[in-house]
């Protein structure tokens, strides 16, 4: 579609300026007379015979997506700006210079776009709601209602630094198991494929009863030499039906609160979609959200569909009139003391504090639980792989011990 570049004039008499995307001139006229402007020029604007190839490296470069890295970035710098009073096309300009990242650029040159054309940041963002969350876009509209924007920047960008934080600890806590794990399925197969046939050969040269363990491991070993295919092929079928499932709307919302009881990990999920859930009530409070519509702007970025539905319950007992420390009591997640805090906070006026001291809490309990975490998986881990190191040990030497005291 081509780009036209236009002049024209509020019905205030304020000059605007900018480009806009149509089928032609008249398209633009018409869009601009939509938005109560009067055309004054347009002109369209030759494209780079290498665009498309520009528009290719933003799509598939190194670095085509956005990040929690990038939201935050562009969360600090536009705090940063909006509180100096620079304007927010300048302020976009001077972050679509200091960005490395060509998909943010884009997005950033969208947005300057849109507000070229007359509409508010809110609505611009609105566009890219498939780069900034729902809580995001609706604590923006919250500060350009109040004028608190360079708060509501502020606070955003604290919340994603510290959403970063979490998501980078649940991944340390994953990683050391994953890695072992596969380093384990590694050995099995080599010690399965190319060590295990070689003793069998010697052992039944010989002719000897082989004891059980010796007789399990050979077995395996036949097993997946003769049907590696089936060994492969059912994981891999497996996955795929547990994927399709869980793509539904009854399987993913069983497999999220399934997430939550998970041996060992379960308890740091539950702790951290909690924290996201104080975080986002804490910022939303203190941007003047009410609570009904503070709750439904948090349950869809807490990221577990089982506790937004236990959000849109509560949103829906607040809307009825009850107090937000019954909802939260109600929804069986947050211990005793947590509910108290609550309590006391709406009893007596302070209930953004009380959420910030809650979001504060769980921060605590988040990094003890991962450190208590991580200390109860390297002995686990240690205990498992010395067993399978056994059980190879005693299948490989137990017949070659008996073998030897056979010719001796």
């Amino acid at each position: 579609m081509p780009l036209f570049s236009y002049q024209a004039r509020a019905k205030d008499g304020a000059k605007l300026q900018g480009e806009m995307d149509a089928a032609n001139e008249d398209a633009v006229v018409l869009q601009l007379r939509n938005l109560g402007a009067y055309p004054v020029n347009i002109t369209e604007k030759k494209v780079s015979q290498f665009s498309d190839i520009s528009n290719l490296e933003v799509s598939f470069g190194k670095k085509s997506k956005i990040t929690n890295e990038d939201l935050v970035f562009f969360s600090r710098q536009m705090y940063t700006l909006t509180k100096a009073n620079v304007p927010i096309l300048q302020a976009l300009d001077g972050l679509l210079k200091s960005s490395s990242n060509p998909a943010l650029s884009k997005v950033i040159s969208d947005l300057k776009r849109s507000l070229d054309e007359g509409i508010d940041l809110t609505q611009a963002l609105k566009r890219q709601n498939d780069v900034f969350p729902d809580l995001f876009i609706g604590l923006v509209q919250i500060g350009e209602t109040t004028g608190n924007l360079p708060e509501v920047f502020g606070d955003l960008s604290v919340y994603l630094q510290k959403e970063q934080e979490t998501r980078k600890k649940i991944k340390s806590a994953l990683r050391y198991p994953l890695i072992v794990l596969a380093v384990i399925v590694i050995g099995l197969v080599v010690v399965s494929v190319f060590v295990l046939p070689k003793f069998t050969a010697m052992f039944n040269s010989f002719g000897a009863e082989l004891p059980l363990p010796t007789r399990i491991l050979i077995g395996f070993s036949d097993f997946t030499r003769d049907y590696w295919y089936i060994c492969i092929a059912v994981p891999v079928l497996i996955a795929i039906a547990a994927l399709r499932y869980i793509k539904t709307d009854e399987g993913k919302m069983r497999w999220h609160e399934k997430q939550l009881s998970l041996p060992l990990f379960g308890n740091l999920l539950l702790k951290s979609t909690v924290s996201r859930f104080a975080h986002s009530l804490a910022i939303t409070g203190r941007a003047g959200v009410p609570m009904e519509q503070a709750l439904g702007i948090i349950g869809p970025t807490v990221g577990n569909l089982y506790v937004e539905e236990k959000i849109k319950k509560m949103r829906l007992g607040v809307e009825r009139g009850e107090s937000i420390s019954l909802n939260i009591k109600r929804m069986g997640m947050f211990p005793g003391m947590v509910v108290q805090m609550i309590t006391v906070g709406e009893e007596s006026g302070s209930l953004d504090d009380m959420v910030t001291e809650v979001a504060e809490y769980y921060d605590r309990e988040l990094e003890y639980t991962v450190g208590a975490l991580t200390s109860a998986i390297e002995p686990l881990v240690i205990v498992f792989v010395a067993g399978l190191v056994l059980i190879l040990a005693l299948g490989i030497f137990l017949p070659m011990i008996s073998l030897m005291g056979n010719m001796g």
